[in-house]
C-alpha cells in the first residue's frame, strides 16, 4: 500500500521548526565517519518540509536552484530501478517503511495494473531532501511498450541513474535509454544492482559498458565478497570506496539504515582485498590523469596515485561527468539494503544542478533560435509540457518543467503550440501519487499545474503578456502506434463515453492513437504493443469508468506511393460545395512525391528542434496540435514531409498579377495568394497544413496513415469571403488525395497499383548461447523473413563510442563470470585494456518485419530449451512485397 491517507498533508502541517532539525540531522549524516542512522531516522528527517522551504521561499530561489537535482533512473525491465528508488526515499525519511514491488505497496507503483504486475508502467515523479538538496526524481518504466515515458522524462531532466543488473549485464532496453539519454546530453552515473545474486558479474558488466555501450566507465566502488565459512562460495557484504579506501557495511537489522565506514589498509583481514583496492585506486588516478589536466598536475607533484585527496578525485569526477566524458560506476544490492545511500550522495556530487546545464534552445516563429534562461531573474517565463495526468476529481494534471522565469498561482497563461490562453488555477508538487499545493514554481523545478484545458505533451507554455507569442522549445519526439484493436461500447449510450474517455487517455498517453475505420465505423485503439493495449482497455474500464470490450489485436501498417522518386502533380483543384446554405469556394495546387528513405527513426540525427512534436489522433493531427506559424523549410509529420511556403504580399486581384505570382512561385517555390481574401497569412497557412494532414491520415488502399511522402502547395486562389479556412481545408485535402490516387500515373488511376503497404520493420536483439546460435538464424533468416545484421559483439559499440584523443584503459576488477581477454583464465589476463563479452553466450541482432515475431517469445523458448531471451523495438516501416500486400487486402476487405 501507499503512504496512508492524511501522512503527508500532517507533516506539512507541522510548523516550520522541524525544518531545523531535519538541517541539523542532514549535516550529521554528511560527516562519513558517524554517518549511521538509528531506527528512529523518520522522526527527524523532514525532507517534506524542505520541498516545500524549497518551493515557497522565493529569497532562497538562487540557493534553491544551486542545491536542485533533477534526476531520473532508467533501465531494463526488472534491474531493480523501483526496488532503488523505495530505498531513497526510505533512506531520506520520507517513509516510514520500505515498499515492496512483489507485495504491490511501493510509493512510486500506485496504479492498480503496476502492483498487479509489479512492473512500472508510468513514470512517477517526487521530491525528497538529501544533505540539505531537493532532489527531484521520475522513476521510469523498463518495459518497450512505455518507451514514451522514458522519452519525455530524460527531456526534462538534468542527469539520469542507470540501473544495470549485475546478472544481465547490459540489457536490450537498456542501450535504447542509454541513447535516448545520450540524444538529450544527459550525464549519467551507473549503479550495478543484484550482487547479491548468483552469477552477479561487476567487473563483466563495467566491461559491457564500455563495449555495448560505448561510454568510458570509472569504477569508484568495487563489491566487497567474502567467503562463506566451510565452503569456497562468496558472499556480497559490502563495498569499497576507491576514493577514500574504506569499507562500507550496512547493518541488516537497522534495513540498511545503519551505514558502518571503517578504514582500509595493510592491515586489512583479507590482503587481496586490500590489494585489489589499491589497483582500483590507481586505476582510477590514472584514467583521470588523461582526461583531466588537475588530477595529472597533483600527481606530477605528489609521485603517488594513493596521496591524491579523495576531494580532488571527487572534484575531478564531477567535471568529467558534467561533460558526459565519463561515466562513475557504483555498485550494491538494493533488495538487501546495501549501496544506496552512496548512490544519493553520488547524484548530489556528481549530477549537475539545472544551472549547471546548458541553457535550453527555443525557436521563433521565422526560425530563429534562442536561448531560454539566461536572463537573469527578470526573464520572462517559460515552461514545457511534458506529462499530462487525468485525475476523476482534479481534471487533467499537466507535470511541466520551467526553464525560465517562474510560474504563478493564478497566473495567464500563452500556449504557443496550440496559440490558446490558458490559466494556471492551482500549482502542486507531486509526491507520486500524492500531492502538496504550493503558491509557485521556481526556475529549473518540476511542478503540475491544474486548469489547463488545451495543454497537451510538448507544449511551449508563456508568459500570457509575453510579447513573444511563436517561442516554442523543441518538442518530445512520439512514436507510432504498430498494434491496434477495435473498441466497442457495450451498448449505444455507451458510445459517447468511450469516446470521451479514449481522447482523455490519448492526452495522457500520446503513444496511443485513435482513429475510425470509415467502411466499418469502428473505432480503432492504436499503441505499441500487446501489453500496452491491454492496460489501455483496463484503464478505460477501471479508472474511467466506461463500458467497452476490445477486439483482437492487429499489426498497424502504413501506405505511401509506390516507387521512390515518383511525383504526382495535381496543378489545380476546384472546390466549390454550399453546405448548410453557406458556399465554400477555393482552388490549389499541389504535388506529392514519394521519399527515399524507409526509416522512422530519422528525427535521430536530426537537431533536436526539428523533432515532431507528440500527436493527438494516430496519423492526424487536429487544429490544437498545428503550429499556426510555419517556418519556410519542410516540417516533418510521422515521416512526411510539408512545404507551405507562403508569401506575405497581399493577394493579386487581377489576371495579370495572378500570372506574376505564378511565375513567382516557379521561380522560387514561394506561393503569393492570387484573388482576394481577409483571411490573415497565419490562418491560410494553418488550414493548408490541417487539410494536408487530414489527406495523409487515411490511404487509398486500407485505409492507414500515410508516410514517407513530401507534399509541397503550388497554387493558391482565394474567392473572397467564400474561401473560409474550411473551404480551405477540404480543397486542399480533395487535392493531395487525388494526387496520391494518381501516384504520378494518370493513365491508371488505379490506388491498388499506385501505392503500397508498408510493415513495421522490428530491430531485435537475441541472446542465446553459443550452441544454439545456428537455429536462432536459420528460424530468423528462413521462417521469419529477417535479415541478420551482427553476431557476437554489437556492431553499434563503435557508432556510440567517442573516439578518445588518448587511449582509455579501462579497469575492471576480477569476476568469475567474464571468461573473456583479459580475465583470470585468459593468456592476455595482465592487459588492464582487453574487453570481452562472456564465451558461452552470444547476442545475434537482426532486422525482422513485425508480422514475423508474433508468438516469437514461445517460439525461442522451443528453440533453446528455455535459456534465450529477446528484445525488440520498431526502428521504421519495410515496403510489402506484392504477394503478402494482396493477400492481406484480400483479408481484410473480405473479398
Amino acid at each position: 500500500m501507499q503512504v496512508p491517507a492524511g501522512t503527508i498533508r500532517s507533516a506539512v502541517r507541522l510548523n516550520t521548526t522541524a525544518f531545523s532539525r531535519w538541517t541539523s540531522c542532514q549535516h550529521q549524516h554528511r560527516r562519513h565517519a558517524n554517518a549511521s542512522v538509528g531506527k528512529d531516522l523518520h522522526k527527524v528527517f523532514m525532507p517534506v518540509q524542505s520541498s516545500r522551504w524549497y518551493t515557497s521561499h522565493s529569497h532562497k530561489a538562487d540557493e534553491a536552484i544551486k542545491n536542485a537535482r533533477n534526476i531520473g533512473i532508467i533501465a531494463h525491465i526488472d534491474a531493480g530501478k523501483t526496488t532503488t528508488t523505495e530505498r531513497m526515499l526510505h533512506y531520506a525519511g520520507f517513509t516510514r517503511r520500505i515498499g515492496d514491488v512483489d507485495s504491490g505497496d511501493t510509493i512510486m507503483d500506485y496504479m492498480k495494473q503496476e502492483r498487479e504486475r509489479g512492473i512500472t508502467i508510468t513514470s512517477a515523479a517526487i521530491t525528497f531532501g538529501w544533505k540539505d538538496h531537493r532532489i527531484n526524481l521520475i522513476d521510469t518504466p523498463g518495459h518497450v511498450d512505455f518507451t514514451i515515458e522514458v522519452e519525455r522524462s530524460i527531456r526534462v531532466l538534468d542527469g539520469a541513474v542507470t540501473i544495470l543488473d549485475a546478472v544481465a549485464g547490459v540489457e536490450a532496453q537498456t542501450e535504447t535509454v542509454w541513447q535516448q539519454a545520450a540524444r538529450q546530453g544527459i550525464p549519467r552515473i551507473a549503479f550495478v544492482n543484484k550482487m547479491d545474486r548468483a552469477g552477479a558479474g561487476f567487473g563483466r558488466t563495467v566491461r559491457e559498458m564500455r563495449t555495448r555501450l560505448g561510454c568510458r566507465p570509472v569504477v569508484v566502488q568495487i563489491p566487497l565478497m567474502e567467503s562463506l565459512q566451510g565452503t569456497n562460495d562468496t558472499q556480497f557484504n559490502g563495498v569499497i570506496d576507491v576514493l577514500t579506501m574504506e569499507v562500507l557495511r550496512w547493518d541488516s537489522d537497522s534495513k540498511g539504515a545503519k551505514l558502518v565506514r571503517s578504514p582500509l589498509d595493510s592491515n586489512y583481514s583479507d590482503p587481496e582485498v586490500y590489494q585489489e583496492a589499491i589497483k582500483a585506486r590507481v586505476a582510477l588516478v590514472e584514467q583521470l590523469s588523461a582526461l583531466d589536466e588537475n588530477i595529472i598536475e597533483l600527481f606530477l607533484t605528489l609521485e603517488d596515485h594513493m596521496a591524491i585527496e579523495a576531494k580532488d578525485l571527487q572534484a575531478a569526477i564531477r567535471r568529467l561527468t558534467l561533460s558526459s566524458t565519463i561515466v562513475p560506476v557504483l555498485c550494491g544490492a538494493s533488495f538487501r539494503n546495501i549501496g544506496v545511500q552512496p548512490l544519493m550522495d553520488s547524484v548530489v556530487d556528481y549530477l549537475p544542478s539545472p544551472e549547471e546545464r546548458p541553457a535550453a534552445l527555443g525557436r521563433m516563429s521565422d526560425g530563429k533560435a534562442v536561448e531560454i534562461g539566461n536572463g537573469g531573474p527578470k526573464e520572462r517565463l517559460c515552461a514545457l509540457a511534458f506529462k499530462v495526468v487525468h485525475d476523476a476529481r482534479r481534471g487533467p494534471m499537466v507535470f511541466v518543467r520551467v526553464y525560465a522565469g517562474q510560474l504563478n498561482e493564478r497566473a495567464q497563461l500563452w500556449n504557443s503550440s496550440t496559440h490558446t490562453k490558458e490559466r494556471a488555477n492551482k500549482l502542486l508538487q507531486m509526491y507520486a501519487m500524492d500531492v502538496e499545493e504550493i503558491p509557485h514554481i521556481t526556475k529549473g523545478n518540476i511542478g503540475v499545474v491544474l486548469g489547463l484545458k488545451d495543454t497537451r505533451t510538448g507544449d511551449t507554455l508563456l508568459d500570457g503578456h509575453d510579447p513573444r507569442k511563436g517561442l516554442a522549445l523543441s518538442g518530445i519526439k512520439v512514436p507510432s502506434p504498430v498494434f491496434f484493436a477495435s473498441i466497442e461500447p457495450i451498448s449505444t449510450s455507451d458510445e459517447k463515453p468511450v469516446e470521451e474517455a479514449i481522447k482523455a487517455l490519448i492526452r495522457e498517453d500520446p503513444s496511443l492513437g485513435m482513429r475510425v475505420d470509415e467502411e466499418t465505423g469502428q473505432t480503432l485503439l492504436g499503441g505499441m504493443g500487446e501489453l500496452h493495449l491491454e492496460v489501455a482497455k483496463e484503464r478505460l474500464v477501471s479508472d474511467f469508468k466506461v463500458k467497452a470490450e476490445m477486439g483482437r489485436m492487429r499489426i498497424s501498417f502504413k501506405e505511401t506511393m509506390r516507387g521512390a522518386g515518383v511525383v504526382s502533380e495535381v496543378p489545380a483543384w476546384e472546390y466549390d460545395r454550399e453546405i448548410l446554405g453557406k458556399r465554400g469556394r477555393a482552388r490549389v495546387g499541389v504535388t506529392v512525391e514519394r521519399l527515399e528513405r524507409f526509416e522512422d527513426q530519422d528525427d535521430e540525427r536530426k537537431p533536436e528542434s526539428e523533432s515532431s512534436s507528440s500527436k493527438a489522433e494516430w496519423g492526424k493531427k487536429g487544429k490544437s496540435q498545428t503550429d499556426a506559424t510555419l517556418h519556410m523549410g519542410p516540417e516533418e509529420y510521422d515521416g512526411n514531409e510539408i512545404i507551405v511556403s507562403l508569401s506575405e504580399q497581399l493577394p493579386s486581384t487581377d489576371e495579370a498579377g495572378a500570372l506574376a505570382a505564378a511565375e513567382k512561385a516557379a521561380a522560387t517555390g514561394t506561393v503569393i495568394p492570387s484573388g482576394s481574401t481577409d483571411l490573415p497569412i497565419p490562418v491560410l497557412r494553418t488550414s493548408i497544413k490541417n487539410g494536408i494532414l487530414s489527406a495523409l491520415s487515411r490511404g487509398p488502399l486500407l485505409g492507414y496513415a500515410q508516410t514517407h511522402l513530401k507534399v509541397r502547395l503550388t497554387d493558391l486562389h482565394l474567392y473572397g469571403g467564400e474561401s473560409t479556412p474550411a473551404a480551405i481545408a477540404s480543397c486542399v485535402a480533395a487535392a493531395v488525395t487525388e494526387a496520391i490516387r494518381l501516384g504520378g500515373n494518370p493513365s491508371t488511376g488505379n490506388s491498388d497499383n499506385n501505392s503500397v503497404l508498408l510493415e513495421p520493420i522490428m530491430d531485435v536483439r537475441v541472446e542465446v548461447a553459443e550452441k544454439d546460435v545456428g537455429t536462432v538464424i536459420g528460424d530468423i533468416s528462413g521462417t521469419r523473413r529477417g535479415r541478420v545484421l551482427s553476431l557476437g559483439q554489437d556492431d553499434d559499440s563503435a557508432a556510440h563510442e567517442e573516439k578518445d584523443e588518448t587511449e582509455f584503459q579501462l579497469y575492471a576488477p576480477p569476476d568469475s563470470t567474464y571468461t573473456g581477454p583479459g580475465s583470470a583464465s585468459s593468456p592476455d589476463s595482465s592487459s588492464t585494456n582487453a574487453v570481452g563479452t562472456m564465451s558461452d553466450r552470444r547476442s545475434i541482432r537482426a532486422q525482422v518485419p513485425l508480422s514475423s515475431m508474433l508468438g516469437y517469445d514461445a517460439a525461442l523458448r522451443a528453440l533453446t530449451g528455455g535459456t534465450g531471451k529477446f528484445a525488440m523495438e520498431v526502428i521504421g516501416y519495410g515496403e510489402m512485397d506484392f504477394d503478402r500486400q494482396r493477400d492481406l487486402i484480400k483479408e481484410m476487405r473480405g473479398g
